[in-house]
Formats: C-alpha cells, structure tokens, sequence
C-alpha cells in the first residue's frame, strides 16, 4: 500500500506559530503606515486650505472669518464671544461662496469621534481667525497670552485633531503633533499663517 504524504500535528503548529509571529509584526505596521498618510493628508488639505484663506485675505484684506460651536451644540456665525469649552470653531462659509476660494472645506481624517448635529461641520479643521478671536476678549485683557495670539500665530490658525484625536485640546497648552515622537504620539497637527506642517512655535503663549 502507498503512504499517504500529510503534516505532522508539530509542524501544523509551527506554521500556525510563524503566522502569529508575521501578523503580529504586519499589524502594527499597517496600523502606524494608516496613521502616517492621515497626517499626510491632513497636512495637504490644510496647506489647500492656507492657500485659499490666503487668497482671500488678498481680495479682502482680512482673512476669512470664523463661527463656532458652542459647548451646547448652538452655531454663531460669525463667532462673537470665546468660550474655552466650545465644541468647535469652524471657517465661515464665505471660504467657498460666491467665490470659490476653495471648491470644498476638506474634513479632518481624525475627526471621527466629535458628535453634533451637523456632521460635516464638526468634522472640518477647527479654524480661527485670530484678529476676531483676539477682538473678542474683553478689555483690558484678563490673560496677558491673549494679545500674544497675533504675533505669535499669525492672523489665522487652524488645527487637525492629530492621532489622540482630541482637536483643539493640545494646542491650548503648546502642544504640536510630530511624528519623531511616535505615530500616536500627543499634539494636534497645526498650520498658521506664520508657520506651515505642523511646526512648533517656541513664542506660542
């Protein structure tokens, strides 16, 4: 009678072993190249829309202003009073009509978790115009940082939620996204009128 060629129960195993060993490897990887090319991304849309802030701000000598979302869900556009609890600060809509400075405000990759009624505007870059932002402390200034925000920034700042995902949050304390930290790393990715991808300001107050 022939013998019949099959895989001993130790050799089974070993395979079965050297896949866990590979996909234990390949996941992280994945993981970590799916997180770089949303920084990627989120810094490419950013710079698009640096450039139509930018192109805006030449027509009408001001950049594009801002609306925000309040900690109760309610939209002031445009946005006259700060609240360190807001939900969002979103870009007017004065970005893409009538004149399409930008066909559409890009949505921020690592959004995902932020809730509100209106989807598409709480996943956007937060953005602020910070000459109306600063407009909008009371006089004199309770905080010395808050006439600091313009020359530190720029007249405008906008912010992607980064990997933690918490947007907004980091850069309230000088924290910047930066990869050589690790991909998960803490901080929000930035970009302001005076500094692009995600630079750190060392005057931020």
């Amino acid at each position: 009678m022939s013998r019949l060629n099959a895989f001993t129960l130790i050799e089974l195993l070993i395979v079965v072993a050297i896949i866990a060993i590979l996909a234990a490897i390949a996941v992280p990887n994945f993981l970590e190249a799916q997180t770089r090319a949303k920084v990627s991304r989120s810094m490419a849309d950013m710079r698009s829309l640096a450039t139509a802030v930018e192109a805006y701000r030449v027509d009408w000598n001001r950049a594009v202003p801002y609306g925000r979302i309040d900690a109760g869900g309610v939209i002031q556009l445009p946005a006259t009073q700060n609240a360190i609890d807001d939900l969002m600060a979103f870009i007017a809509p004065a970005i893409t009509t009538p004149v399409a400075f930008i066909t559409a405000v890009p949505l921020d990759p690592f959004a995902v978790d932020f809730q509100h009624d209106d989807t598409t505007l709480i996943r956007q870059f937060e953005y602020l115009n910070l000459v109306q932002h600063v407009d909008n402390f009371p006089r004199p200034f309770p905080a010395p940082w808050m006439g600091e925000l313009i020359p530190a920034w720029g007249e405008w700042r906008m912010v992607a939620a980064g990997p933690d995902r918490d947007r907004g949050q980091d850069i309230k304390n000088g924290i910047v996204y930066d990869a050589t930290n690790g991909t998960v790393s803490d901080g929000d990715v930035v970009r302001s009128q005076r500094f692009a991808d995600s630079e750190f300001n060392p005057d931020h107050p």
